[in-house]
């Protein structure tokens, strides 16, 4: 019995997963308004923030744009215009890393960490995040031309880069944030990629499990770093604070 999938299905086959990540790339940007929006409206943060706290705000949100913009071509079959503007997404994502290893120390020396971290912990929560995301994206970048895997690394690098608008949506609901609840939030967008994968695939696509490591390991290195003499010290430095 010929069990080749005919032409045209194959095709709808290819337009049903792209419109399932398109639909995700939605749910990220959503979730990234309601997160920084909740913040914005109960007056936790304001428009009066400094000019590089913009600009850090700016360059990110610029990544959830390029997604779904990137998740848009893909669907409608544009995919010269989505290689093209793949390099842009290349360039963006070395100055988000830029800018997250740089900033963060920065907002340390200048005593803007917010008032539910100390300085320590602040400098992992952002460093931990920002490596993750530079590890699933140039992973991603690396396997451009095998589909299967970049989609799905790129859709776990950006959820991996909403961790903070994750954060604040757990700090407006509970007054504190645990990294494990944000890494447990973050995951279950990957679940329901798995579960896409298990319904048209009947099987699991490995780039997922190694998205959920990425992303799962997150959380021990978070609450484990700011433990460290290493770290310690050097949130101590840059508060310019005495070392004990």
């Amino acid at each position: 019995m010929n069990t080749t999938i005919p032409q045209s299905g194959v095709a709808d086959f290819e337009s049903a997963e792209r419109l399932f990540f398109l639909r995700m790339a939605y749910a990220i940007a959503a979730t990234v308004v309601i997160g920084f929006g909740g913040f914005a409206a109960l007056g936790i943060s304001s428009f009066s923030s400094p000019w590089w706290v913009h600009l850090h705000a700016v360059s990110f949100m610029a990544w959830i744009a390029l997604y779904i913009t990137q998740n848009t071509l893909a669907y409608r079959g544009e995919l010269q215009h989505h290689r093209r503007l793949g390099r842009v997404g290349a360039l963006l994502a070395g100055w988000m890393v830029i800018m997250g290893l740089v900033l963060t120390p920065f907002t340390v020396s200048v005593g803007r960490v917010p008032p539910v971290f100390t300085p320590a912990y602040f400098l992992a929560l952002d460093w931990v995040n920002i490596v993750c995301f530079a590890a699933l994206v140039f992973t991603a970048l690396h396997l451009r031309r095998e589909t299967d895997w970049h989609r799905r690394l790129m859709f776990c690098a950006t959820v991996c880069v909403i961790a903070p608008a994750v954060g604040r949506l757990q700090i407006i609901a509970m007054n504190q944030m645990s990294s494990w609840v944000v890494v447990g939030s973050l995951l279950s967008f990957v679940a329901v990629g798995m579960l896409a994968d298990l319904r048209r695939h009947h099987r699991i696509h490995p780039a997922y499990g190694w998205g959920a490591a990425a992303i799962f390991i997150m959380a021990p290195l978070i609450d484990g770093l700011p433990a460290t003499t290493l770290f310690q010290n050097l949130a101590l430095q840059l508060a310019g604070a005495p070392q004990p």
